[in-house]
């Protein structure tokens, strides 16, 4: 049995999805074609990320950390979707602002996904050795993109469900600071104290081989 493929249906297809696209942005108001460029630009640049990375030095790199970039990125979304859609369901609440920080510390401790560059770059700053620049910037751009999907998500559902009306108003607030604030203080102690307890064991093992 032949199985050909009709590229002249494959053709339409496309060409009326793009009409249909066409007339759907032209529809739109500026905020919600920014946030519809946001979320397409950001699912083209995580779908090629090989191809744009291939030239760079850091590409090998990038192909050791591909599974945990990819996990932290989906991580981030949803951490993300779920603080924005507490948002929305509560606007006038600074709690999911908050949430979104410790949420991320929770993430991190219970799960090992990094979900915040502030718990990252806390990481970075106590640790030792846990993290090179390149690696930062793999983990931090991971986790950008997974924001802005989330946000631009959420900013233009927002938009037609409250027109006119900013969707984070309330989300970062001075609650949110101290939130992040904590966030990113309790990465760097913990990651310290992790690497001390390492030191004092890898001390240790040598004195106990002594006294064998």
């Amino acid at each position: 049995v032949t199985v050909g493929r009709d590229y002249m249906e494959f053709f339409t297809i496309i060409v009326w999805a793009t009409v249909i696209l066409i007339m759907f942005l032209a529809k739109l108001k500026a905020i919600q074609d920014f946030y519809v460029a946001a979320i397409i630009l950001s699912i083209m640049v995580i779908a090629n990320a090989d191809q744009l990375f291939k030239g760079f030095r850091f590409y090998k790199v990038f192909l050791v950390l591909r599974k945990s970039l990819r996990k932290d990125c989906v991580s981030t979304l949803i951490l993300a979707l779920g603080c924005l859609a507490a948002h929305g369901r509560w606007p006038e609440s600074w709690t999911p602002g908050v949430a979104l920080h410790l949420g991320s510390l929770v993430a991190w401790l219970t799960c090992g996904v990094q979900t915040s560059p502030l718990v990252t770059c806390g990481l970075f700053v106590g640790g030792k050795n846990q993290l090179t620049k390149v690696q930062l910037m793999l983990r931090v751009a991971s986790q950008f993109l997974g924001c802005v999907l989330a946000f631009a998500a959420f900013g233009l559902w927002y938009s037609f469900r409250v027109p006119g009306q900013g969707p984070f108003n309330h989300l970062v607030s001075p609650q949110s600071v101290v939130g992040a604030t904590v966030a990113f203080a309790a990465s760097v102690l913990h990651i310290k104290h992790w690497d001390s307890r390492v030191e004092k064991s890898l001390g240790r093992q040598p004195q106990a081989n002594k006294d064998q």
